[in-house]
């Protein structure tokens, strides 16, 4: 490859990147259209200044995939989110943690399409990576967990749902301590136990989780209030 040739690629790819931030910006903003336009104009950037750079072809289509994801074109999302794995399997390049990813991706595709029990079967794929590589007591696997346990109260089985909520607990108070990631997980399990109207646990759930937020200054973050929203519900059913 010649000076100028590096040069057109790296440049390329520079925009590539800055595209990239766009969608994102667009796409916090619920300006979709948009975003979608950004993440396939990448694509077609890909295939001009790196066609063999096959790893960022899956990657930047994972990208559009959430992006569909979030405009609600549901069947289109799960299709390119496929073939994004399918890419990533054989690029050279792709590390277990980019499978993970891919995986944990396409399982919130079907959660949303509401394709529980393959939902389920994707997310345990990604569990098993990260389990393998950084271990089960690791943030991306308390994670899992958590997306596992909600999945479980759709399916209708809130006591498996708060068994997997308490194991993310137990696996972020580890990584993290004191921690909104930790109080998250405490509101899951006490939703779950709402569900399954165990009202007393949840209200402890609920309130650990409260209390957590006290202890590192957040008692007036998203979380916290919440968190003292559910308590609220609870204890009116409790009456």
């Amino acid at each position: 490859m010649t000076n100028t040739e590096t040069t057109t690629e790296n440049e390329g790819l520079e925009q590539i990147t800055q595209l990239q931030k766009r969608a994102v910006e667009f796409a916090e903003s619920g300006m979709m259209e948009e975003a979608l336009e950004a993440a396939m104009i990448c694509i077609g950037l890909q295939e001009e200044v790196a066609p063999e750079n096959m790893l960022l072809r899956a990657k930047l289509i994972q990208n559009a995939s959430r992006i569909l994801l979030y405009t609600g074109d549901m069947d289109q999302a799960e299709a390119i989110a496929n073939e994004g794995i399918q890419i990533m399997q054989t690029a050279e390049g792709t590390t277990a943690d980019d499978m993970a990813h891919a995986f944990l991706n396409l399982s919130s595709i079907l959660y949303a399409k509401k394709d529980l029990d393959n939902a389920a079967l994707v997310l345990m794929e990604a569990i098993n990576i990260w389990t393998t590589e950084k271990g089960h007591d690791s943030a991306e696997v308390a994670d899992c967990l958590g997306n596992l346990g909600r999945l479980r109260e759709e399916q209708g089985k809130p006591e498996e749902a708060i068994e997997l909520h308490q194991q993310a607990i137990d696996i972020k108070k580890q990584v993290y301590g004191d921690h909104e990631q930790t109080a998250f997980s405490l509101m899951n399990k006490g939703l779950a136990l709402m569900l399954a109207q165990q009202l007393p646990e949840a209200k402890t759930a609920l309130e650990e989780a409260i209390e957590c937020c006290k202890r590192i200054g957040q008692e007036d973050s998203e979380i916290a209030k919440a968190c003292q929203q559910n308590l609220n519900i609870c204890l009116e059913q409790m009456k």
